[in-house]
């Protein structure tokens, strides 16, 4: 009974934090860097292949971070932030499977890669912890002697949490997601092998 008091007291205290905390959160723009990761296994003998990056999402607002004001503390993140990355990463992968990279136009292949979606997602709960979800989808489109490819990947994350993540909390986040809808593209062994062929 005399140990129930204490514990009654910490959890009172991290539910009044937690709530504390979630009553005026401010906006915040992450800058994710997504990253593949591990070694790909070479099936190409240096077929030259271009590489095209874009941001086609509708909106650059990935969701809401919770609380009281929902409506003003929106997750956003800019194209530009992550494009850059995401080109190198896709082109060190491509070079993982034994292409060459040429520049736009001087390639017999295509490969390009869109992001289509981000969303942040904060779940509601009746705990004290709270649970973000969040999704990152591709679009891949694959051109080459007249044949097309085409395929989307997607890749969800849910993490949980006392207090509402911080700026580099959500940028990691973001670059988890983002990387491992990355992955699953290299993963699929119809891009290598069309591209190869």
């Amino acid at each position: 009974m005399l140990l129930q008091q204490p514990v009654k007291i910490i959890l009172g205290a991290l539910a009044l934090v937690a709530m504390l905390s979630g009553c005026g959160l401010s906006p915040q723009q992450a800058r994710p860097e997504p990253r593949l990761s591990g070694q790909l296994k070479a099936v190409a003998q240096g077929q030259r292949v271009s590489v095209q990056i874009g941001d086609a999402r509708p909106d650059q607002v990935l969701g809401y971070r919770g609380g009281l004001y929902d409506e003003s503390n929106a997750l956003t993140v800019q194209g530009q932030s992550f494009l850059p990355r995401l080109q190198a990463e896709t082109e060190a992968g491509l070079r993982m499977r034994g292409f060459d990279i040429a520049p736009q136009g001087q390639a017999p292949a295509t490969f390009d890669l869109q992001v289509t979606g981000l969303t942040y997602k904060v779940l509601e709960s009746r705990t004290v912890l709270g649970e973000v979800e969040l999704s990152a989808t591709y679009q891949v489109r694959l051109r080459k002697e007249g044949r097309n490819f085409e395929g989307s990947y997607t890749a969800k994350l849910k993490k949980k949490f006392v207090k509402p993540p911080t700026d580099a909390a959500n940028n990691r986040l973001v670059s988890m997601v983002m990387s491992d809808a990355l992955q699953r593209v290299f993963q699929d062994p119809s891009i290598s092998d069309f591209l190869a062929r």
